[in-house]
């Protein structure tokens, strides 16, 4: 077993795909697994078939941001590779990481990339930044960016106590992690060599598909306002937010029209999470299904 990294999970009804991660690993990595369904069976199975692997039921759904601060938490190794369930990467892309991260000093975060960058691209670069040419940086295309979201690769010494917000409940909070940590003077990278698949929620068993539409709805909006009134100012958030009430009240005015009420519902919940954000209410809704 490499002593060196700890993979951490947060993961809701996610079994299947965990066991097929954990199996291609063979046990060759502690493993974390943060189960916010709090279905106790999925410990039971997990642990009896992965040794080195816990499965941490938590009291309540924790969201992803507490999850990874737990997660960080109990780890006992010198990094930490925080991801969800939902994710394909290869044994040799982990032991590329643990080298470049071995090489790169006193970094705030490292990810690879996106096999498909057509469809999303998990890094944001704002402005240029000076090109390292060094072998490393070279060999494995490396690029320093200003914001990371997903798979992230961290030194627990170096983060510190610069934890994940845990005001998020699920979006936005990896960006502003990132971006906290970049304001504290850590730099952030991505691998372009190393490349990952993110299956996305399609992943999710059917039976889930209401759930994960009504989390969405809620909270995307409500961690964007929270996200751009932390990060820039309250004003500066509520001029960003406007279009997504627009387009909320748009589409309720068509779906009622065309009697489709389920979706004037998931309407509804964006513009409930929109004015509990601006209210400063906490994101407090959570779905049962």
């Amino acid at each position: 077993m490499n002593n060196d990294l700890t993979l951490v999970f947060s993961s809701y009804q996610s079994r299947k795909l965990l066991e097929k991660i954990l199996f291609q690993f063979q046990n060759k990595y502690k493993t974390i697994i943060i189960e916010n369904s709090l279905d106790i069976k999925i410990k039971i199975l997990l642990e009896k078939k992965f040794k080195n692997t816990e499965v941490i039921i938590p009291k309540e759904n924790l969201g992803l941001a507490k999850s990874y601060n737990l997660g960080i938490k109990k780890a006992k190794t010198k990094f930490v590779f925080l991801n969800n369930p939902d994710m394909e990467i290869s044994s040799q892309s982990i032991k590329n990481l643990i080298f470049c991260a071995n090489k790169i000093k006193n970094f705030g975060a490292i990810s690879p990339i996106f096999k498909n960058e057509k469809m999303y691209k998990n890094y944001k670069i704002f402005k240029e930044k000076k090109v390292n040419k060094s072998k490393l940086f070279k060999k494995f295309k490396i690029v320093e960016v200003d914001l990371l979201d997903n798979n992230l690769f961290i030194n627990k010494k170096i983060i510190k106590n610069n934890l994940f917000d845990e005001n998020y409940f699920l979006f936005f909070e990896t960006f502003d992690f990132t971006k906290n940590l970049k304001k504290k003077g850590k730099k952030l990278f991505a691998v372009k060599k190393i490349k990952f698949n993110h299956l996305g929620a399609s992943s999710l068993p059917d039976k889930f598909d209401n759930l994960v539409k009504k989390t969405r709805s809620f909270h995307y909006n409500w961690s964007k306002f929270y996200y751009l009134k932390k990060n820039f100012n309250y004003f500066y958030a509520l001029k960003k937010i406007f279009p997504n009430i627009v387009r909320a009240i748009k589409k309720i005015i068509i779906n009622f029209l065309k009697l489709d009420f389920y979706n004037v519902k998931l309407n509804l919940l964006e513009l409930y999470g929109i004015f509990t954000a601006i209210l400063f209410f906490k994101s407090f809704f959570r779905p049962k299904n």
